[in-house]
């Protein structure tokens, strides 16, 4: 019951965000934030430790790598990592990107499609991993917790995760757009045959 009651909301919600207005602004938005961090904070963190902050390692992070960053963080730096950017700018950017790429799937993914409630949950599991990654981060920074094999190995696998959902999320659209895109060609080479000028 609570599981209908999940998906009849969050059905609801995409079916409010999906119009091509609203998916325009969650894109700009979502663009807007990410160019902040890109250019603001994330360059500051990185000229500091001397290498990618956390949250940019696609591919994760070893226990040795994550007590190097920890170890180069001045108190300054951590300040600023800790805000604007876990706690501000990466709360917002992805639900923002959550919301869009979801968003985008709803009005792309047929109705019937067997699949869609799933594809359309990939992104809210970024988003999920996102946030359990921030948490992990401002543990491992603020030394509220030790840099352990197993800790680290836990943090890294959300940041692999997180990536992962996304990069399939851009994927799936990018390849829905392509298969639209043959389809509108041949159905346009198709109806020049059946009518020559």
């Amino acid at each position: 019951m609570l599981k209908k009651e999940l998906m009849s909301f969050f059905t609801s919600l995409l079916q409010k965000t999906a119009t091509l207005r609203n998916i325009s602004i969650l894109f700009i938005l979502s663009q807007l934030v990410f160019l902040s961090m890109m250019l603001l904070t994330f360059p500051k963190i990185n000229a500091q430790i001397g290498t990618h902050a956390f949250d940019l390692r696609t591919f994760g992070y070893s226990q040795v790598i994550a007590e190097r960053i920890v170890a180069k963080l001045t108190t300054e730096t951590r300040q600023l990592y800790l805000f604007p950017q876990l706690a501000l700018l990466d709360v917002v950017y992805p639900i923002l990107l959550a919301l869009f790429l979801s968003s985008l799937l709803y009005r792309l993914v047929p109705k019937n499609q067997g699949h869609r409630s799933i594809l359309l949950i990939l992104p809210f599991m970024s988003l999920c991993f996102d946030y359990i990654e921030n948490i992990c981060i401002a543990l491992l920074i603020t030394k509220s917790i030790p840099t352990s094999t197993s800790f680290v190995f836990f943090s890294s696998s959300c940041t692999i995760l997180k990536s992962v959902c996304t990069t399939l999320s851009w994927i799936i659209i990018l390849v829905i757009f392509a298969i639209r895109l043959i389809e509108f060609i041949r159905n346009k080479h198709t109806r020049r045959l059946k009518n020559p000028s």
